[in-house]
């Protein structure tokens, strides 16, 4: 599964995760598009099959990267990109449950039409949702600011 131990593949490891994470997402979005499609009688079943996919994705992308983040810390001393890619984590935890809460949303705008009340909370869950996904572009491009020396050590071998 790793690719090896040394900073430069461990980070390349994570960039490469991070770019399945986002391919889940979309996957999730696309599969969530698909159950809004069949209100007033929603597929549930064919929902909760995309979700369960999507969950065990994530979960595996998440606990990989959370060793990556330890063998950062504890045994290449590198504490500062341990540090980055655990706020990653963090606001990428954040924006799973954002995304399950913009999903309720949605569906509580088709369901509830007259509601004045959704489409504002829709509006709210986008903006938080927007905050968190520049969070976490901040934090990708702090750490790739602070590894760019041990990105570039290892191209010169």
């Amino acid at each position: 599964m790793a690719q090896g131990n040394d900073a430069s593949s461990l980070l390349k490891e994570f960039y490469a995760l991070q770019e399945e994470r986002v391919k889940v997402y979309q996957d999730l979005d696309k599969g969530h598009a698909d159950y809004l499609q069949t209100a007033p009688n929603y597929n549930f079943v064919a929902y909760r099959q995309v979700v369960h996919n999507c969950t065990e994705e994530f979960n595996r992308i998440s606990n990989r990267i959370i060793e990556i983040e330890k063998v950062f810390k504890d045994e290449l001393g590198k504490s500062n990109l341990a540090g980055f890619i655990r706020n990653v984590q963090d606001g990428e935890k954040e924006k799973l449950e954002l995304t399950a809460d913009l999903q309720l949303a949605k569906q509580k705008v088709i369901d509830e039409p007259s509601s004045e009340e959704h489409p504002a909370e829709l509006a709210d869950i986008k903006q938080r949702m927007s905050t968190v996904v520049e969070k976490i572009t901040s934090y990708l491009d702090d750490l790739k600011y602070e590894a760019e020396d041990l990105l570039s050590e290892a191209s010169d071998r």
